[in-house]
């Protein structure tokens, strides 16, 4: 399954991996925050690690972007000074590509935020939303810059941990647009202060955004800079094909597919795009599972780029941006071969001055035959909501909106809604000519939070809830295609979206039929709940209780918080699992199971634990010394009881069916093998084939190793044990692994080959 640009956006607490005990306290617009010059001017994002405000210092009467962060360990004051070292040392980066932060503090309620300077433009999440896939030109213009950013970081010994489109913004600079800004560096430190409690789920010992994690990550075994440059080649390849490399509805089954599946080709995934090949080749090789493997530094990464652009003979709008500082040779023939913005400029020039004259002759020819239109003139008046300025007949209108909207009075009462006062304020400033920019800022912000709220609704398959919300955007977005389209998504549920638009870009004198109530009150009791605010989803349920007579949305909210539920209940997350067990208990009273946890009546049962990737063999001679709560899932599988005639006999049939080439078949039989006796090594040993036959390195790798470890004195373990080495280039570890196996068979000329073939590559 793969994860496309209409299912894209996963809401940042389901796939950031951060405790959510603690409640968002919002700040209210138009108050400065105790202790600071900042003032709010409105919220523009929410997420797991906090909310994102559009603010100004009161003083230097300069907007910045302030966010609070919510995570656990922000309220630990070791994190907070690390947090602080890392937001300080980011900050002296010194790269234009990077958003600088400015100012660092703590709120009176113990939420910790920081200032950055302010990015009038899109996320590249944005961006892909709407587009979908870019095209190449833009995205080696975006993906050089970034590398220029995230190279100057890792320069000063800063990596960012979290690469991925919604912290790459897009701005303007000069003429231009799409120069890259990254956002959020410093939260690197935060987030790595965390410690994970023992006995923690995989999913809770990772930390960061799932889709763009690097292998390493993911199995526990440490990071460098080349995990950045994991994340960036996953992010590239969502702009060029419009999907994540590797993605799953279920979690887990996304970390695995990273730690063990090779990424398909770009050009198969996407075949109608006419991706360049040798594009194709860059991204798959930073997303290679050994860092070792990948390119090893963000200027290798840059260069290689532009050898693609070369050869692809693309030219882009960012040319002439300064070349990757990689060794003098590479770079001068970089310099003799790439495009030349140069020239572009000199062509463009000349075309220019040709339009310009004939503008000019035609202007003249207009105004010398009409008369001129009797112009209108007005005062401009500074309009806090919006700080734009506004004809002065415009400006009450949007503050009424922003008034109304702060009261999530967004679209009813009719006469007395955001939208209304939108409309009203364009209207007004028809009257003078003007173009209200403060109206369309709000159409956006306003549209944007109920389409991330349709988003949601979408990725939880309440797929008719999810088009009452498309349909409310689209109120305030009547020409978005990216929202129709996901209208469209919204398969058997059409009417409900379609009830809500009917005059989406009519105005609110046209005749709008209400939209389905039920669903509605639906969707208000879900985003409630999502964004942890239960009491406002309790609120919203007497309103479904109102509109939904037969149950039918009662059932489905049900469902779904039970499924949250018990999945933090099994996970050992008892406190925030009452929450939505209380909401089941109102949505289905008969659930006698979900009562009893949400009034504690139920003793929390013992999380599951999902098997975490294989860990090295430790040093000869040497035995891990784990405590109860960190065994491994191997040693625990060793622990339990053995059928020795049954896993021999599953066994049996996988070395069958790998004789016969049938991988299929053989790794089932050999899965069975291990769960009846853990110890076979014959079992274990055919399951390292298979990962090696299926080009699974890394995996076969640890089978190998655990396969030695069972039978140290069986030469053909270590043999796939130095293959696997081999394939990974880690040649000195394959070399001793193949010596290994010749003490063990002298005389055996395939190891010997394969020794000869190893010392080639060492040079020896």
């Amino acid at each position: 399954m793969e994860r496309t640009s209409s299912d894209r956006n996963r809401s940042a607490t389901l796939r950031t991996r951060h405790p959510t005990g603690s409640a968002q306290i919002a700040l209210p617009p138009g108050e400065i925050i105790p202790g600071t010059r900042y003032r709010i001017v409105t919220r523009v994002g929410v997420g797991a690690m906090g909310a994102v405000y559009l603010a100004e210092h009161v003083d230097l009467e300069k907007r910045v972007a302030l966010k609070t962060l919510l995570a656990a360990s922000a309220r630990d004051p070791k994190a907070i000074e690390q947090f602080r070292k890392e937001a300080r040392a980011a900050s002296k980066i010194g790269s234009p590509f990077i958003c600088d932060v400015t100012d660092f503090g703590e709120l009176p309620d113990g939420q910790v935020f920081y200032v950055m300077e302010y990015i009038d433009g899109p996320s590249l999440r944005q961006v892909i939303e709407v587009d979908k896939n870019l095209a190449v030109e833009r995205v080696l213009s975006i993906l050089r810059m970034t590398c220029k950013a995230l190279g100057a970081a890792h320069d000063k010994g800063i990596i960012h941990l979290d690469v991925k489109p919604d912290n790459i913004m897009l701005t303007t600079s000069g003429r231009r647009g799409g120069m890259v800004k990254v956002v959020d560096f410093g939260i690197a430190g935060l987030i790595s202060a965390e410690t994970p409690a023992a006995g923690a789920s995989p999913e809770e010992r990772v930390i960061g955004t799932p889709d763009y994690l690097a292998p390493e990550r993911i199995r526990g075994k440490g990071y460098d800079h080349r995990s950045d440059i994991y994340s960036l080649g996953a992010m590239a390849y969502e702009m060029l094909t419009g999907s994540c490399p590797f993605w799953d509805e279920d979690l887990m089954t996304t970390l695995t597919k990273h730690v063990t599946d090779k990424a398909q080709p770009l050009r198969q995934r996407a075949p109608e795009l006419a991706i360049p090949a040798e594009v194709e080749t860059v991204v798959l090789q930073m997303l290679e599972k050994n860092p070792a493997e990948r390119p090893q530094s963000m200027a290798v990464v840059e260069a290689m780029l532009c050898e693609a652009q070369i050869a692809a003979r693309v030219q882009t709008e960012w040319d002439d941006l300064a070349l990757p500082e990689v060794d003098e040779e590479w770079q001068k023939k970089l310099a003799e071969r790439m495009p030349s913005p140069r020239s572009r400029r000199l062509r463009r020039i000349a075309l220019a001055s040709g339009l310009v004259a004939l503008v000019g002759l035609g202007l003249a020819l207009y105004f010398g035959l009409r008369r001129p239109k009797e112009i209108v003139t007005y005062t401009p008046v500074y309009v806090e909501v919006t700080k734009t300025d506004e004809a002065d007949n415009v400006a009450p209108w949007l503050s009424k909106a922003g008034a109304a909207a702060a009261a999530e009075r967004f679209l009813e009462p009719e006469a007395d809604s955001a939208l209304y006062y939108i409309e009203r304020a364009e209207s007004e400033a028809k009257k003078v000519g003007a173009r209200s920019g403060g109206a369309a800022h709000l159409r956006q912000l306003y549209g944007n939070q109920f389409r991330s709220l349709g988003n949601a609704l979408l990725e939880a398959k309440l797929s008719d809830l999810a088009a009452v919300r498309f349909g409310q955007a689209l109120r305030f977005l009547p020409g978005d295609a990216d929202l129709r389209g996901k209208l469209g998504l919204a398969a058997g549920a059409r009417a409900a979206g379609e009830r809500e638009t009917e005059t989406a870009g009519t105005g609110t004198a046209g005749t709008r039929r209400p939209a389905d109530e039920g669903a509605r009150a639906a969707a208000d009791v879900f985003s409630a709940a999502a964004a942890g605010r239960f009491s406002g989803a309790r609120a919203a349920l007497t309103h479904l209780r109102e509109h939904d007579a037969d149950g039918h949305y009662a059932a489905r909210l049900a469902d779904q918080f039970r499924q949250r539920a018990v999945g933090l209940w099994d996970a050992g997350k008892r406190d925030p699992a009452r929450p939505y067990f209380e909401l089941v208990t109102e949505l289905d009273p008969k659930d006698a199971v979900s009562a009893d946890r949400a009034n504690g009546k139920e003793e929390e049962k013992p999380a599951a634990v999902a098997a975490p990737a294989p860990e090295p063999l430790p040093a000869a001679g040497k035995k891990k010394s784990t405590p109860a709560s960190e065994t491994s899932a191997y040693e625990k599988e060793e622990a339990a009881p053995r059928d020795h005639a049954a896993s021999a006999k599953a066994a049996a049939e996988g070395a069958s069916a790998l004789a016969r080439g049938d991988l299929v078949r053989a790794r089932p039989a050999f899965d069975r093998a291990v769960r009846a006796d853990a110890s076979n090594p014959d079992a274990v040993a055919g399951l390292a084939e298979v990962a090696f036959e299926n080009a699974r390195y890394t995996e076969a790798l640890d089978y190998g190793r655990r396969a030695a470890r069972l039978q140290p004195k069986v030469a053909k373990h270590h043999v796939v044990v130095g293959d696997a080495y081999f394939k990974l280039l880690r040649y000195d570890e394959a070399q001793a692994a193949y010596r290994r196996a010749l003490a063990i068979t002298p005389n055996d000329e395939g190891v010997k080959a394969r020794l000869g073939r190893v010392k080639a590559r060492l040079g020896e």
